[in-house]
């Protein structure tokens, strides 16, 4: 086997040795054209054996080199000198430097490769690093050089501020002449987020003195972002407060200072960053400022739901605001309820302008209304009230009740008695396995043999409805029991007219 093969060398006019073949065959950056030209223009100093031939395939000759080495040892004397084609070293360089993008980007890395003045096509090369970019792409970035010898790689820049350098290799995995790197600097993304503080303003009227707002400027992915300008403003000009503009420091925080006597009506302040409103502020004037029927009433709108004589699993939320749109705190909020008892009648609103009412539901299933007022607006919410478990049966004949009472029917006929659980406060439960429940004692009752057939058993509305067919002359009394209740009837079958 040859030895193995060093960087490649240039080439002078002596015929090719063996260990000069070796590092042209296994350098990636050495075309196998262009040795095939060097064998064909300079021959060889060697004749091969079959072992030459057998390593010269395994270190990736082709057709080409295989047979000009084969032209080579067929000339009958080696062939005077030439002028050698000079094989200039490898020149990797990017094209720019450091290459920058934002985060949750991707960043466009391009590399140029030549040999002298010759461009070099069709070179794989890998980014070697470029996978250790958290949030980026498991595998390192990868292109090919086209034509003019420009490879562009795509690289994930992930998600924090960081520079980063890469390694310039082949796609192998090979150093390149003079080691090329690329280094790639990650910067915040747009401006996304803003936060205030204080996240809200209060002023009360005849205050004077300065109020100080600092504000942290970040991207989508929580980095800060330095050196932005910012434009704080009013939303509008009745706010009285005027538009001032900073940028933010290296740590994105930036502090812009107020005055209290400026103040003239409640309103937002908003904070714009690259021609987009990023967050805004409420800046409230305390005083006289009425609750607004936008805005003021109970959150959230969906109703609430809860079993009879039973506390709402969480208290009912009702808000007050502004005309303004902002919260107005330390409101007394009138409270009343229909089908529901409250803990207080009445409640003041804390800082968010918000107060909380426990609610108790009432007796009767169906719906509960709680109705809120403060100053002149008044808001309603309907919660719903479901019946509390069954206690007992009631038994219907016709619509009317005949459970503990006494019925006749005609021999030979067929009458239906409906079957309806209640809850301890008189509603109505649906129960909708009761017809499966009854139908367990259809075969007991029929094998009594008495005046009486059990033939159905369906559903019906909330219950369940039986058919009986009197089939002899007599008396029984009907019992019906299910879920650990029951009730009774008695029936007298008397001769048909």
């Amino acid at each position: 086997m040859f030895g193995a093969a060093g960087s490649a060398a240039t080439q002078g006019v002596e015929p090719l040795h063996k260990s000069d073949l070796v590092r042209l065959l296994a350098s990636p950056l050495i075309h196998k054209g262009e040795v095939a030209d060097l064998i064909r223009r300079n021959c060889l100093a060697f004749r091969p054996t079959e072992r030459d031939w057998s390593d010269l395939r395994t270190l990736g000759a082709d057709v080409d080199v295989l047979s000009s080495v084969g032209a080579c040892t067929t000339r009958a004397a080696p062939p005077a000198p030439r002028a050698a084609l000079a094989l200039e070293a490898v020149s990797v360089v990017p094209s720019a430097a450091p290459v920058v993008a934002a985060a949750g980007t991707d960043a466009v890395v391009e590399v140029r490769v030549s040999r002298g003045k010759l461009r070099q096509a069709g070179l794989a090369l890998v980014l070697r690093g470029s996978s250790r970019i958290p949030g980026g792409s498991p595998r390192d970035a990868e292109a090919s050089t086209d034509d003019s010898g420009l490879a562009v790689f795509r690289v994930p820049a992930g998600r924090t501020v960081a520079t980063y350098r890469f390694d310039v290799v082949t796609g192998s995995g090979a150093e390149l002449p003079g080691r090329p790197a690329v280094e790639l600097g990650v910067g915040p993304a747009q401006p996304t987020v803003a936060e205030f503080r204080p996240d809200r303003v209060t002023v009360t009227p005849g205050e004077t003195g300065p109020l100080a707002l600092v504000v942290a400027l970040k991207d989508s992915f929580s980095n800060p972002i330095p050196a932005e300008a910012l434009w704080l403003r009013p939303a509008s000009a009745e706010l009285g407060i005027p538009g001032q503009q900073r940028s933010t420091d290296s740590l994105g925080g930036a502090s812009f200072v107020i005055d209290r006597a400026a103040v003239r009506h409640s309103g937002t302040l908003d904070l714009w960053a690259r021609g987009r409103r990023i967050a805004a502020l409420d800046v409230a004037l305390a005083g006289p400022e009425r609750a607004a029927s936008t805005g003021t009433g109970f959150v959230p709108k969906d109703s609430l739901r809860g079993v009879v004589r039973h506390h709402l699993p969480q208290p009912l939320v009702f808000q007050v605001r502004g005309p303004s749109g902002g919260a107005l705190a330390g409101r007394v909020v009138s409270l009343r309820a229909r089908n529901a008892t409250l803990a207080s009648d009445s409640a003041v609103t804390d800082s968010a302008g918000r107060v909380q009412v426990d609610v108790t539901l009432g007796t009767q299933a169906g719906v509960a209304d709680i109705t809120a007022s403060v100053d002149s607006v008044e808001q309603k919410t309907t919660l719903l009230v479901e019946p509390g478990p069954p206690v007992e049966f009631i038994l219907e004949r016709d619509g009317l009740r005949v459970e503990s009472g006494h019925i006749l029917v005609a021999l030979d006929t067929s009458f239906e008695l409906t079957v309806k659980a209640r809850d301890g406060y008189g509603n109505v439960v649906p129960v909708r396995s009761l017809p499966q429940m009854l139908e367990g004692t259809r075969g007991r009752f029929n094998a009594q043999r008495g005046p009486l057939r059990l033939s159905r058993i369906r559903p019906g509305g909330p219950g369940a409805i039986m058919t009986f067919q009197s089939v002899g002359l007599g008396s029984t009394s009907l019992k019906i029991t299910a879920a650990g209740s029951s009730a009774s009837v008695e029936v007298d079958v008397v001769p048909s007219r």
